[in-house]
């Protein structure tokens, strides 16, 4: 359920304002009120989605979410959605066109020193990197937020295909 909490129209809503519109509403909750007492059920909302990969069939198409402080890059395809719709399938990472990598790593020393991998990383997300390299400066690879000078060639999606 989604209710709206009223606010002071008059004041500037600063983050010092909005904290204590909200430690009141917590403290009506905890007291007892219903949620349906404390807002208003018939409000206006824009939902906004994060970054979604999309999944087909035969692959899917994930976007640069993040690139660490090592130049790993860190792509929005967790390893459920991975293992759901690989289906036991063999399945090709594909970057930059040309670069693909087929099989999962567990650790970075599972290939040899400036070698490409992928792993799925602690948070469960899919990660492209180069043992003791950094893969996004490599590969050209940028994050789905970096800004993108003019006459140069981003990357931004990884795709992975199902055989």
């Amino acid at each position: 359920m989604v209710v709206g909490i009223s606010m002071d129209p008059t004041i500037t809503k600063t983050t010092l304002q909005i904290t204590e519109s909200m430690g009141l509403v917590i403290n009506k909750l905890d007291q007892g009120t219903s949620i349906k007492e404390v807002g208003a059920e018939e409000i206006n909302f824009v939902e906004k989605k994060h970054l979604q990969p999309i999944i087909e069939q035969q692959f899917i198409e994930g976007q640069i979410i993040f690139i660490d402080s090592f130049e790993n890059v860190i792509v929005n395809i967790n390893r459920e959605q991975f293992e759901e719709n690989r289906k036991g399938r063999g399945f090709k990472i594909v970057f930059r066109g040309d670069e693909t990598i087929d099989q999962l790593s567990e650790n970075y020393a599972d290939v040899a020193e400036g070698e490409k991998l992928a792993l799925f990383n602690s948070a469960g997300y899919l990660e492209i990197a180069i043992n003791k390299g950094n893969a996004a400066g490599l590969f050209g690879l940028k994050g789905y937020s970096e800004k993108i000078r003019q006459g140069q060639l981003a990357y931004q999606t990884i795709r992975v295909y199902f055989q």
